[in-house]
């Protein structure tokens, strides 16, 4: 942990200081309370990797905070590691989620404080590479460029980078970080809005293929094979006409094959 010497280039030197603070009071602070949050992950982060599979993968989680994701994935997963530059926050994770799983779920996974702009991994170590709401706190276009390249190099063939981040194209949302911006009441430090287009631009020029974008607005996911025609198809109608709106959702992300 000593050897961690984060830049302005790979993170905000305000956003570590705001996580360090995060980190040392997570159990003060728990997201699977908020529930307008945990539907907005549902729809977006896990509709993602629901869409590649989890099951028996090797993971790499790009910015560990809370750790939700490692406890909602811990049954279904091989094996998991989670890094990030302040070593309060994966210090505050590993010991929740040591104190809440078995320890025989526990044991699946690993906490690192590393840079994602420059990961202590082998090429092709993991089958599935994740970044929800981490790429977005990096100053630097290179630098989240960067980070992005980072995961396809430590992903393997044939295997996955799962990237979301806040929308620009969310214009009520953008304003509000604009201001917390300039108010510096941001409580994270940094923060930059992508476009859809932008996101799926970075993981392209990342070497990696597109093949599914999600959206904190998306429709109902229901099953209609069973309902007869005059239901299934207005619903399947009604579906696809509101399937756009996605693009102006809070939050949304790719799913990225590595070939």
């Amino acid at each position: 942990m000593a050897g961690i010497d984060p830049t302005p280039e790979s993170h905000s030197p305000e956003a570590i200081a705001s996580y360090e603070e995060l980190g040392a009071h997570f159990d003060e602070n728990d997201p699977r309370e908020m529930y307008t949050y945990m539907s907005s992950k549902f729809v977006s982060d896990y509709s993602l990797m629901e869409h590649v599979g989890m099951d028996g993968k090797s993971v790499l989680n790009v910015g560990c905070s809370f750790p939700i994701d490692e406890l909602y994935y811990a049954r279904k997963i091989g094996s998991w590691t989670s890094i990030d530059l302040s070593p309060q926050s994966v210090k505050g994770a590993e010991e929740i989620l040591t104190k809440e799983l078995h320890p025989d779920l526990a044991k699946k996974f690993t906490f690192k404080v590393a840079d994602a702009c420059d990961m202590p991994f082998e090429d092709g170590t993991f089958d599935v590479s994740v970044a929800m709401s981490t790429i977005d706190h990096i100053p630097s276009p290179e630098a989240r460029q960067k980070a992005i390249d980072e995961m396809a190099r430590t992903t393997k063939p044939g295997g996955y980078v799962i990237v979301t981040v806040p929308n620009l194209w969310c214009l009520p949302y953008t304003a509000g970080i604009r201001k917390m911006t300039r108010d510096k009441t941001l409580h994270y430090g940094f923060a930059h809005s992508f476009s859809p287009l932008e996101v799926r631009g970075m993981g392209e020029k990342a070497g990696l293929k597109p093949i599914k974008f999600a959206s904190s607005i998306s429709p109902p996911q229901v099953w209609l094979p069973g309902y007869p025609g005059y239901i299934r198809w207005p619903a399947e109608a009604t579906f696809l006409a509101l399937k756009p709106l996605g693009y102006f959702g809070r939050r949304v992300g790719y799913a990225f094959k590595k070939p």
